[in-house]
């Protein structure tokens, strides 16, 4: 009898280890998780006007200031300043209105799509399109054409320097080159523009992109221009030739990520670049793929004779890490090129086999992402919130200020009374800020 009660507690006391164990198993597991999820604390400014979108039109310039072209779709364009040392953001102009386009019952210019460039004197340059954007009752042929327009800082005056071309949509991705004073242009079906500054005139330089969106060019430090077109191709403007011709060279790609939709990849845009930025330091190229796991990688245009393609790593969502339904890449990518980083915030969106779903008003928390071109290293800043705890619902444009502040656009948790839109699954109202993150610097 006592044996079997000694046996009885002895097998109790061994379940009740087990019990202590397994909690404490689970405790620390928890635990460990919840320290994995940090937050990446960032503030946030409001930007005074009601545009619901923008796409690239984000852009920290060498005054410190910042820059942003905003979209309202049947509307107006709208370009902003952000003035760090004063903390006050404001509107300087209505694109629509500036031109002229208000009641005259044409299209008018709702998008900046580009990245605005500076020149060496400090003048800030974009471009605008209207690419389809109503309002729906009013002939899209009225619409006259995408402008070229420079701003100048020290004056505060915005110069309209023409049409780019007459019904010419007007380009996605702008690049400059500042030796030459060449501003370069590719739109919607895919002809590249040079704008010469000097002489104020446009040039055609033909189609590059297959009649295909390229969204994203740059300038090296000879004055050659690059684009990608599919699949996982590059063409490039050769200065010296005033040609445009395709590179046989291809990116990084993984043809086995699903594309953008399912029931209609025939034209998917997946494999080749969303996003690109020439860096002076090293005379290389760092740019992010529309798919494949947003894949970073560093295009070298002097290796070789067509230039060498690095692969350098995924900065898709960490959750996406070994799936095939990753998400499109966004134009949420900046390089910091003195202190050799780059920043990126990842779409969060799940997958749609059916439709083209972009970043903007998914209900999914987003995070944002460093690669140390330093140490090569990929590094989790954590889960987007602003200083009040409310969360970042997706970004698009981003630029890294001379001190090495960067800055994104993107939807923010607001009050109802200020909300532009609201998340499409979890009906949260939400609003386009100015999102400011001050990084730890060595």
């Amino acid at each position: 009898m006592e044996k079997n009660m000694s046996a009885h507690r002895k097998t109790a006391k061994n379940i009740s280890l087990i019990l202590l164990l397994t909690f404490s198993f689970i405790s620390c597991t928890a635990l460990y998780a919840a320290g994995e999820e940090k937050s990446c604390i960032v503030k946030t400014v409001d930007y005074p006007g009601k545009d619901p979108t923008m796409w690239d039109g984000l852009y920290a310039a060498s005054d410190g200031k910042v820059y942003t072209g905003l979209i309202t779709e049947g509307g107006s364009a709208h370009f902003y300043v952000y003035d760090p040392v004063k903390g006050a953001q404001r509107m300087l102009f209505d694109i629509a209105g500036f031109v002229g386009e208000r009641g005259t019952g044409r299209r008018p210019s709702s998008k900046i799509h580009c990245r605005p460039v500076e020149d060496k004197d400090g003048n800030i340059y974009f471009a605008t399109l209207n690419n389809g954007s109503g309002p729906a009752g009013v002939d899209f042929t009225s619409w006259m054409g995408g402008r070229w327009f420079k701003y100048d800082p020290k004056t505060e005056k915005l110069e309209d320097l023409g049409l780019i071309g007459y019904n010419e949509d007007g380009p996605y991705p702008v690049a400059i080159d500042r030796e030459r004073m060449y501003l370069f242009g590719i739109g919607f079906t895919g002809y590249l523009f040079r704008f010469d500054l000097k002489n104020r005139v446009t040039k055609n330089l033909g189609n590059v992109g297959q009649a295909d969106i390229c969204r994203g060019i740059f300038c090296d430090d000879e004055g050659n221009v690059y684009g990608s077109f599919p699949v996982a191709r590059v063409w490039k403007y050769d200065a010296k030739k005033e040609k445009a011709y395709d590179l046989s060279i291809r990116m990084p790609y993984d043809p086995s990520i699903f594309p953008t939709r399912l029931n209609d990849p025939g034209i998917d845009r997946t494999c080749d670049w969303r996003s690109i930025q020439w860096d002076p330091v090293e005379k290389v190229a760092y740019g992010v793929t529309c798919g494949s796991g947003s894949i970073l990688f560093k295009y070298d245009p002097h290796d070789g004779p067509e230039g060498k393609m690095t692969e350098l790593a995924k900065l898709c969502d960490k959750k996406f890490f070994g799936r095939k339904d990753i998400p499109y890449s966004t134009l949420a990518f900046a390089l910091d090129v003195k202190n050799r980083r780059i920043y990126y915030a990842p779409s969060a969106r799940p997958y749609t086999p059916g439709n083209y779903v972009e970043t903007f008003g998914n209900g999914e928390p987003h995070h944002l992402v460093m690669y140390d071109l330093k140490t090569n290293q990929r590094v989790e800043l954590g889960l987007l919130k602003d200083t009040e705890g409310r969360r970042v619902f997706g970004c698009e444009g981003a630029s890294v200020g001379p001190d090495g502040t960067l800055y994104l656009c993107g939807q923010v948790e607001t009050t109802p009374e200020k909300a532009t839109r609201h998340t499409r699954e979890t009906n949260i109202p939400i609003a386009l800020k100015l999102i400011i993150y001050k990084p730890q610097l060595n």
